[in-house]
């Protein structure tokens, strides 16, 4: 079957009206994006939000919602009467003079499956790959695999962020060392770590289905004997020290999250910080300057950066 596509944008107070109107023309329902509503999304979940845009730093203040609605072609005279019965409603008050109607053909598409076409083997490091579960890939010989189905968990190894926390890791982890994960998502850097030789992660997201796609994740690279995932926030309830504690998360819940640290690192342990951009990276920076940790690599991609620090006692300097 066809589809019509009818989207348009509108001041966030008019948006529900708009989406009544495309009901009235046939469609089931209808969807709403825009600034506010992702701002929403990273105040309720961090990293367990929508699509991995969990970095409300980057999103405009204020700005209009646009709302999609789609209805199946099935008499293209009837449509065009349906269109016809939107765009009078939205030229009329409350909506502004000029609101724009925006139609389009869809062709039949499998949705459940379309989205895995914006994914592709990530090089993220020396070493680690992130290849998607449905690729065939054939590593090189130094070449560590994760195999990953993200779902609907943030970390894809598509996002600067996940790529700078692993090239991090890949700095920090070696063999037979403790880590801890704190905000999994996919569970792709405790994986990561894992195939850097740690002899125990400890991975932990605030989100059920986060914490589901993870532990299938595990399962699917066969290190459900390395890695333990569950839910907590932040770190309630975790026990004992690491050698690497890595959060790849908002800057403020980083900052949050900061105070914690001293009491999870082992002697000679690192932490690393991802998931701010560059405006955010004073903060974060000051947050590790408290607890008396030193920033000894700064890693940059894009606009996005990570940092690795340790007790300042230990000495070292930063690095870019």
């Amino acid at each position: 079957m066809r589809w019509v596509e009818l989207w348009a944008e509108v001041a966030p107070d008019l948006a529900d009206e708009l989406a009544d109107a495309f009901i009235e023309a046939g469609a089931s329902g209808a969807a709403f994006s825009g600034p506010s509503l992702m701002r929403e999304a990273a105040a309720r979940g961090g990293e367990g939000g929508i699509g991995g845009l969990m970095f409300p730093e980057m999103l405009p203040p204020e700005g209009p919602m646009r709302v999609t609605a789609y209805i199946a072609l099935d008499d293209a005279a009837d449509i065009e009467c349906r269109v016809e019965a939107v765009r009078r409603h939205i030229a009329s008050p409350p909506f502004r003079e000029g609101t724009e109607l925006h139609v389009s053909q869809v062709d039949p598409v499998d949705w459940s499956q379309s989205w895995r076409q914006h994914y592709r083997v990530e090089h993220v490091g020396q070493r680690i790959v992130i290849a998607p579960s449905w690729l065939d890939y054939t590593p090189e010989p130094h070449e560590l695999v994760v195999r990953l189905d993200p779902g609907q968990a943030f970390g894809t190894g598509q996002h600067e962020t996940t790529r700078l926390a692993a090239r991090a890791l890949e700095a920090c982890v070696t063999p037979g060392c403790r880590v801890l994960d704190v905000g999994t998502g996919s569970g792709v850097l405790a994986i990561a770590a894992a195939r850097l030789g740690a002899a125990s992660v400890e991975a932990i997201d605030i989100d059920p289905v986060a914490v589901e796609t993870a532990e299938a994740n595990v399962a699917e690279n066969s290190v459900g004997d390395v890695i333990a995932v569950r839910r907590g926030d932040l770190t309630s309830g975790v026990n004992g020290r690491f050698d690497v504690v890595v959060a790849n998360i908002l800057a403020d819940v980083v900052i949050e999250l900061a105070p914690e640290v001293p009491r999870l690192l082992a002697p000679g342990g690192r932490f690393i910080s991802s998931g701010y951009v560059h405006k955010s990276v004073h903060r974060v920076a000051s947050a590790l300057e408290s607890i008396g940790h030193a920033v000894i690599a700064h890693l940059t991609e894009g606009e996005w950066d990570a940092l690795v620090s340790a007790p300042a006692l230990e000495g070292g300097g930063g690095s870019r």
